[in-house]
Protein backbone atom coordinates (compact mmCIF):
# COMPACT_ATOMS: atom_id res chain seq x y z
CA UNK A 1 0.00 0.00 0.00
CA UNK A 2 1.44 2.96 -0.96
CA UNK A 3 0.97 6.87 0.15
CA UNK A 4 -2.86 8.55 -0.03
CA UNK A 5 -4.60 11.00 -1.38
CA UNK A 6 -7.74 12.34 -2.58
CA UNK A 7 -9.78 12.98 -5.47
CA UNK A 8 -13.22 13.28 -7.12
CA UNK A 9 -13.30 10.45 -9.09
CA UNK A 10 -15.96 9.51 -11.57
CA UNK A 11 -16.97 6.02 -10.61
CA UNK A 12 -19.89 5.06 -12.48
CA UNK A 13 -22.04 5.29 -15.80
CA UNK A 14 -24.21 8.21 -14.41
CA UNK A 15 -24.69 11.80 -13.51
CA UNK A 16 -22.53 12.45 -10.45
CA UNK A 17 -19.26 11.66 -8.63
CA UNK A 18 -17.65 11.15 -5.26
CA UNK A 19 -14.67 12.17 -3.19
CA UNK A 20 -12.22 8.93 -2.74
CA UNK A 21 -9.17 8.34 -1.23
CA UNK A 22 -6.94 6.40 -3.74
CA UNK A 23 -3.36 5.84 -4.09
CA UNK A 24 -0.94 8.77 -5.18
CA UNK A 25 -0.12 7.92 -9.24
CA UNK A 26 3.27 6.12 -9.79
CA UNK A 27 5.54 7.82 -12.80
CA UNK A 28 6.33 6.14 -15.95
CA UNK A 29 9.60 7.51 -17.12
CA UNK A 30 8.67 10.22 -19.50
CA UNK A 31 5.95 11.14 -16.55
CA UNK A 32 5.64 13.90 -13.63
CA UNK A 33 4.91 14.38 -11.01
CA UNK A 34 2.66 17.32 -9.92
CA UNK A 35 1.46 18.39 -6.20
CA UNK A 36 -2.11 19.95 -7.85
CA UNK A 37 -2.34 23.83 -6.35
CA UNK A 38 -5.60 24.77 -8.32
CA UNK A 39 -7.92 23.24 -10.68
CA UNK A 40 -10.46 24.52 -12.69
CA UNK A 41 -13.58 23.28 -14.04
CA UNK A 42 -14.53 22.96 -17.50
CA UNK A 43 -17.76 22.43 -20.10
CA UNK A 44 -15.94 18.74 -20.66
CA UNK A 45 -15.73 18.04 -16.85
CA UNK A 46 -19.63 18.86 -16.55
CA UNK A 47 -20.27 16.84 -19.42
CA UNK A 48 -18.41 13.53 -17.69
CA UNK A 49 -20.12 14.70 -14.45
CA UNK A 50 -23.86 14.16 -15.96
CA UNK A 51 -22.75 11.20 -18.10
CA UNK A 52 -24.43 13.21 -20.80
CA UNK A 53 -24.26 11.79 -24.69
CA UNK A 54 -20.79 13.26 -25.51
CA UNK A 55 -19.41 11.74 -22.64
CA UNK A 56 -20.41 8.52 -23.02
CA UNK A 57 -19.02 7.99 -26.40
CA UNK A 58 -15.73 9.96 -25.20
CA UNK A 59 -13.94 6.69 -24.78
CA UNK A 60 -13.45 7.09 -21.44
CA UNK A 61 -12.16 4.47 -19.01
CA UNK A 62 -14.02 4.40 -15.36
CA UNK A 63 -13.12 4.79 -12.71
CA UNK A 64 -11.63 7.95 -13.35
CA UNK A 65 -9.98 10.91 -12.02
CA UNK A 66 -11.93 13.98 -13.05
CA UNK A 67 -10.25 17.35 -14.21
CA UNK A 68 -8.03 18.27 -16.97
CA UNK A 69 -7.48 22.63 -16.37
CA UNK A 70 -4.47 22.87 -13.55
CA UNK A 71 -1.45 23.94 -12.45
CA UNK A 72 1.05 22.89 -9.42
CA UNK A 73 4.18 22.17 -8.25
CA UNK A 74 6.54 19.06 -9.65
CA UNK A 75 6.84 17.04 -6.34
CA UNK A 76 8.65 13.97 -8.85
CA UNK A 77 9.96 13.44 -12.46
CA UNK A 78 10.34 9.77 -14.30
CA UNK A 79 14.25 8.58 -15.14
CA UNK A 80 13.94 10.00 -18.59
CA UNK A 81 12.79 13.20 -17.44
CA UNK A 82 15.34 15.95 -18.32
CA UNK A 83 14.11 19.55 -18.95
CA UNK A 84 12.12 19.69 -15.56
CA UNK A 85 12.97 19.11 -11.89
CA UNK A 86 11.16 19.31 -8.53
CA UNK A 87 10.26 22.27 -7.49
CA UNK A 88 8.87 23.85 -10.87
CA UNK A 89 5.97 25.18 -11.12
CA UNK A 90 3.77 24.10 -14.27
CA UNK A 91 0.36 24.01 -15.87
CA UNK A 92 -0.87 21.22 -18.05
CA UNK A 93 -1.73 21.02 -21.91
CA UNK A 94 -4.82 18.61 -22.44
CA UNK A 95 -3.32 17.34 -25.82
CA UNK A 96 -0.89 14.56 -25.42
CA UNK A 97 0.53 13.98 -28.83
CA UNK A 98 1.97 10.87 -29.68
CA UNK A 99 5.32 12.60 -31.29
CA UNK A 100 5.38 10.33 -34.64
CA UNK A 101 2.16 10.51 -36.74
CA UNK A 102 1.90 13.41 -39.78
CA UNK A 103 0.67 16.34 -37.65
CA UNK A 104 3.40 15.35 -35.48
CA UNK A 105 6.07 15.35 -37.78
CA UNK A 106 4.84 18.73 -39.33
CA UNK A 107 4.76 21.02 -36.52
CA UNK A 108 1.03 19.96 -35.47
CA UNK A 109 1.04 18.34 -32.12
CA UNK A 110 -1.79 19.72 -30.81
CA UNK A 111 -4.00 18.05 -33.30
CA UNK A 112 -1.98 14.71 -33.40
CA UNK A 113 -3.74 11.94 -35.61
CA UNK A 114 -3.31 9.46 -32.69
CA UNK A 115 -4.35 12.18 -29.93
CA UNK A 116 -5.27 11.46 -27.12
CA UNK A 117 -6.56 14.24 -23.62
CA UNK A 118 -5.46 14.37 -20.37
CA UNK A 119 -8.06 14.43 -17.73
CA UNK A 120 -10.80 12.41 -20.40
CA UNK A 121 -8.65 9.33 -21.61
CA UNK A 122 -6.38 9.56 -18.32
CA UNK A 123 -6.85 10.38 -14.64
CA UNK A 124 -6.98 13.99 -14.39
CA UNK A 125 -6.46 16.84 -11.71
CA UNK A 126 -9.10 16.98 -9.28
CA UNK A 127 -6.85 15.46 -6.39
CA UNK A 128 -3.91 16.44 -4.37
CA UNK A 129 -1.44 15.00 -6.76
CA UNK A 130 -1.88 14.52 -10.73
CA UNK A 131 0.69 12.22 -13.46
CA UNK A 132 1.31 13.40 -16.33
CA UNK A 133 3.24 13.36 -19.33
CA UNK A 134 6.41 15.74 -19.46
CA UNK A 135 6.21 16.65 -22.71
CA UNK A 136 2.27 18.38 -21.40
CA UNK A 137 3.55 19.54 -18.39
CA UNK A 138 4.15 23.34 -19.34
CA UNK A 139 6.72 25.26 -17.09
CA UNK A 140 5.27 28.92 -15.73
CA UNK A 141 7.34 31.65 -14.31
CA UNK A 142 6.74 31.50 -10.66
CA UNK A 143 4.73 35.78 -11.13
CA UNK A 144 2.08 34.01 -12.42
CA UNK A 145 -0.59 32.65 -9.78
CA UNK A 146 -1.75 29.26 -9.32
CA UNK A 147 -5.30 30.47 -9.61
CA UNK A 148 -4.25 31.88 -12.92
CA UNK A 149 -1.71 29.03 -14.07
CA UNK A 150 -5.18 26.94 -13.57
CA UNK A 151 -6.84 28.32 -16.52
CA UNK A 152 -4.30 28.91 -19.07
CA UNK A 153 -5.50 25.52 -21.19
CA UNK A 154 -8.66 27.50 -21.88
CA UNK A 155 -7.12 30.98 -21.84
CA UNK A 156 -4.85 29.35 -24.52
CA UNK A 157 -7.09 28.62 -26.84
CA UNK A 158 -9.04 31.90 -27.14
CA UNK A 159 -5.63 33.71 -27.33
CA UNK A 160 -4.97 31.43 -30.16
CA UNK A 161 -8.23 32.52 -31.80
CA UNK A 162 -7.53 36.28 -31.44
CA UNK A 163 -3.85 35.40 -33.37
CA UNK A 164 -5.91 33.29 -36.00
CA UNK A 165 -8.37 36.04 -37.02
CA UNK A 166 -6.22 38.78 -36.44
CA UNK A 167 -7.67 41.43 -33.47
CA UNK A 168 -5.38 43.93 -33.40
CA UNK A 169 -6.45 47.01 -34.74
CA UNK A 170 -10.04 45.67 -36.24
CA UNK A 171 -13.60 45.43 -35.50
CA UNK A 172 -14.53 41.93 -33.40
CA UNK A 173 -17.75 40.27 -32.65
CA UNK A 174 -17.34 37.81 -29.82
CA UNK A 175 -20.41 35.33 -29.83
CA UNK A 176 -21.12 33.83 -26.30
CA UNK A 177 -19.22 35.37 -23.17
CA UNK A 178 -18.95 32.11 -20.89
CA UNK A 179 -15.43 31.72 -19.85
CA UNK A 180 -13.47 31.10 -22.96
CA UNK A 181 -15.23 34.23 -24.84
CA UNK A 182 -14.66 36.06 -22.22
CA UNK A 183 -10.85 35.45 -22.53
CA UNK A 184 -11.40 36.12 -25.81
CA UNK A 185 -12.41 39.83 -25.07
CA UNK A 186 -9.88 40.08 -22.94
CA UNK A 187 -6.98 38.94 -24.90
CA UNK A 188 -8.73 41.31 -27.87
CA UNK A 189 -8.76 44.12 -25.55
CA UNK A 190 -5.11 43.33 -24.28
CA UNK A 191 -3.75 42.68 -28.27
CA UNK A 192 -5.46 46.30 -29.23
CA UNK A 193 -9.03 45.67 -31.03
CA UNK A 194 -10.35 48.62 -32.30
CA UNK A 195 -13.90 47.90 -31.52
CA UNK A 196 -15.00 44.44 -29.20
CA UNK A 197 -18.90 43.47 -29.72
CA UNK A 198 -19.41 40.66 -26.76
CA UNK A 199 -22.75 39.45 -27.33
CA UNK A 200 -25.19 36.51 -24.84
CA UNK A 201 -28.25 35.73 -23.14
CA UNK A 202 -27.21 35.92 -19.77
CA UNK A 203 -27.12 39.49 -18.08
CA UNK A 204 -24.47 38.95 -15.72
CA UNK A 205 -21.80 37.52 -18.17
CA UNK A 206 -22.85 40.89 -20.60
CA UNK A 207 -22.03 43.13 -17.79
CA UNK A 208 -18.52 41.02 -16.97
CA UNK A 209 -17.90 41.39 -20.62
CA UNK A 210 -17.94 45.65 -19.89
CA UNK A 211 -15.64 45.40 -16.99
CA UNK A 212 -13.28 43.02 -19.01
CA UNK A 213 -12.90 45.25 -22.22
CA UNK A 214 -16.28 44.97 -24.53
CA UNK A 215 -17.15 48.10 -25.82
CA UNK A 216 -20.83 46.93 -26.83
CA UNK A 217 -22.59 43.98 -24.97
CA UNK A 218 -25.85 42.47 -26.92
CA UNK A 219 -28.45 40.31 -25.94
CA UNK A 220 -29.93 38.38 -28.66
CA UNK A 221 -32.90 38.02 -26.94
CA UNK A 222 -33.25 41.92 -26.70
CA UNK A 223 -31.32 43.12 -30.21
CA UNK A 224 -31.71 42.23 -33.48
CA UNK A 225 -27.66 41.85 -34.02
CA UNK A 226 -27.09 41.73 -37.55
CA UNK A 227 -28.89 45.30 -38.08
CA UNK A 228 -27.40 46.79 -34.59
CA UNK A 229 -24.01 45.25 -36.27
CA UNK A 230 -24.41 46.67 -39.18
CA UNK A 231 -25.45 49.51 -38.20
CA UNK A 232 -22.43 50.17 -35.67
CA UNK A 233 -20.01 49.31 -38.89
CA UNK A 234 -21.66 51.76 -41.14
CA UNK A 235 -22.89 49.07 -42.59
CA UNK A 236 -19.30 47.06 -43.44
CA UNK A 237 -19.67 44.35 -40.66
CA UNK A 238 -17.00 43.15 -38.59
CA UNK A 239 -13.66 42.44 -39.69
CA UNK A 240 -13.42 39.44 -37.26
CA UNK A 241 -16.30 37.02 -35.63
CA UNK A 242 -14.95 34.36 -32.90
CA UNK A 243 -17.95 31.71 -32.12
CA UNK A 244 -17.75 30.87 -28.60
CA UNK A 245 -21.33 29.62 -27.56
CA UNK A 246 -22.07 26.33 -29.49
CA UNK A 247 -24.96 28.23 -30.60
CA UNK A 248 -26.48 27.29 -34.31
CA UNK A 249 -28.72 30.38 -34.62
CA UNK A 250 -26.26 32.59 -33.66
CA UNK A 251 -23.29 31.41 -35.75
CA UNK A 252 -25.50 31.69 -38.67
CA UNK A 253 -25.98 34.93 -37.16
CA UNK A 254 -22.56 36.07 -37.30
CA UNK A 255 -22.26 35.23 -40.52
CA UNK A 256 -24.91 38.28 -41.69
CA UNK A 257 -22.43 40.49 -40.06
CA UNK A 258 -19.16 39.73 -41.28
CA UNK A 259 -17.69 42.12 -43.56
CA UNK A 260 -16.47 40.82 -47.10
CA UNK A 261 -13.25 38.87 -46.52
CA UNK A 262 -13.84 38.84 -43.07
CA UNK A 263 -12.59 35.87 -40.91
CA UNK A 264 -14.53 33.73 -38.50
CA UNK A 265 -12.60 31.86 -35.79
CA UNK A 266 -14.87 28.47 -34.49
CA UNK A 267 -14.40 27.18 -30.35
CA UNK A 268 -17.98 26.43 -29.49
CA UNK A 269 -18.80 23.04 -30.61
CA UNK A 270 -22.58 23.18 -31.47
CA UNK A 271 -24.95 20.52 -30.75
CA UNK A 272 -26.35 19.82 -33.62
CA UNK A 273 -25.25 20.12 -37.40
CA UNK A 274 -25.35 24.08 -38.98
CA UNK A 275 -26.88 24.76 -42.11
CA UNK A 276 -24.83 27.63 -44.21
CA UNK A 277 -26.02 29.57 -47.26
CA UNK A 278 -22.58 29.13 -48.49
CA UNK A 279 -23.19 31.50 -51.23
CA UNK A 280 -23.86 35.15 -50.09
CA UNK A 281 -22.00 34.34 -46.55
CA UNK A 282 -19.16 32.42 -47.52
CA UNK A 283 -18.24 32.38 -50.85
CA UNK A 284 -19.03 35.43 -52.11
CA UNK A 285 -17.82 36.96 -49.05
CA UNK A 286 -14.43 35.25 -49.54
CA UNK A 287 -14.69 34.41 -45.93
CA UNK A 288 -11.73 32.37 -44.08
CA UNK A 289 -13.19 29.79 -41.58
CA UNK A 290 -10.89 28.39 -39.25
CA UNK A 291 -11.46 25.70 -36.36
CA UNK A 292 -9.98 25.68 -33.67
CA UNK A 293 -8.42 22.84 -31.29
CA UNK A 294 -6.54 23.67 -28.46
CA UNK A 295 -3.30 25.80 -28.74
CA UNK A 296 -0.40 25.83 -30.81
CA UNK A 297 2.26 23.76 -29.01
CA UNK A 298 3.92 25.80 -27.59
CA UNK A 299 3.84 28.92 -29.41
CA UNK A 300 0.35 29.73 -28.05
CA UNK A 301 1.82 28.94 -24.44
CA UNK A 302 4.96 31.45 -25.12
CA UNK A 303 3.01 34.29 -26.26
CA UNK A 304 0.00 33.88 -23.73
CA UNK A 305 3.02 33.45 -20.76
CA UNK A 306 4.66 36.67 -21.81
CA UNK A 307 1.55 38.29 -21.85
CA UNK A 308 0.50 37.51 -18.39
CA UNK A 309 4.32 38.22 -16.92
CA UNK A 310 4.14 41.53 -17.90
CA UNK A 311 0.62 42.31 -16.91
CA UNK A 312 -0.49 43.03 -20.18
CA UNK A 313 -3.92 40.46 -19.99
CA UNK A 314 -6.22 41.46 -16.78
CA UNK A 315 -8.37 38.15 -16.32
CA UNK A 316 -8.72 38.23 -12.66
CA UNK A 317 -12.70 39.43 -12.36
CA UNK A 318 -13.19 35.98 -14.95
CA UNK A 319 -12.55 33.50 -12.13
CA UNK A 320 -15.44 34.41 -10.25
CA UNK A 321 -15.37 31.16 -7.21
CA UNK A 322 -12.75 29.39 -5.03
CA UNK A 323 -13.43 25.64 -3.59
CA UNK A 324 -12.01 23.13 -1.77
CA UNK A 325 -12.35 19.45 -3.41
CA UNK A 326 -14.64 18.75 -0.91
CA UNK A 327 -17.25 21.50 -2.44
CA UNK A 328 -17.04 20.12 -6.00
CA UNK A 329 -20.68 19.05 -6.06
CA UNK A 330 -21.24 23.24 -4.87
CA UNK A 331 -18.91 24.00 -8.06
CA UNK A 332 -20.65 21.65 -10.45
CA UNK A 333 -23.82 23.50 -9.51
CA UNK A 334 -22.04 27.07 -9.92
CA UNK A 335 -21.26 26.22 -13.72
CA UNK A 336 -24.33 24.69 -14.50
CA UNK A 337 -26.62 27.08 -13.38
CA UNK A 338 -24.81 29.86 -15.05
CA UNK A 339 -23.98 31.74 -11.00
CA UNK A 340 -20.80 30.69 -11.77
CA UNK A 341 -17.95 31.74 -14.50
CA UNK A 342 -14.54 29.96 -14.04
CA UNK A 343 -15.31 28.35 -10.86
CA UNK A 344 -11.23 27.15 -9.30
CA UNK A 345 -10.90 23.62 -6.52
CA UNK A 346 -8.00 24.81 -4.19
CA UNK A 347 -7.14 21.30 -3.30
CA UNK A 348 -5.52 22.81 -0.06
CA UNK A 349 -8.37 23.88 1.17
Amino acid sequence: MGPKMMAVVKQKRAPGARLAEMDIPRLNPDDVLVKVKATALCGTDLHIYEWNRWARNAAIKLPQVMGHEFSGEIVEVGKAVVDLKPGDNVAGETHIPCGKCYQCQNGQQHICGNLTLYGVHTNGSFAEYTKIPAICARKIPSSIPFKIGAVLEPLGTALRTCLEVGVSGKHLAVIGCGPIGLFAVAVSRAMGAATIIATDVVPERLQLSKEIGADVSLNPMETDLVEAVLNMTHGIGVDAVIEASGSVDALNQGFGYLRKGGAVGLIGLPSTPIKLNLGPNVIFKEARIIGIHGRKMFATWITMETMLAKELLNIDPIISHLKSLSQFEEAFDLIKTGKGCKVVLDPAL
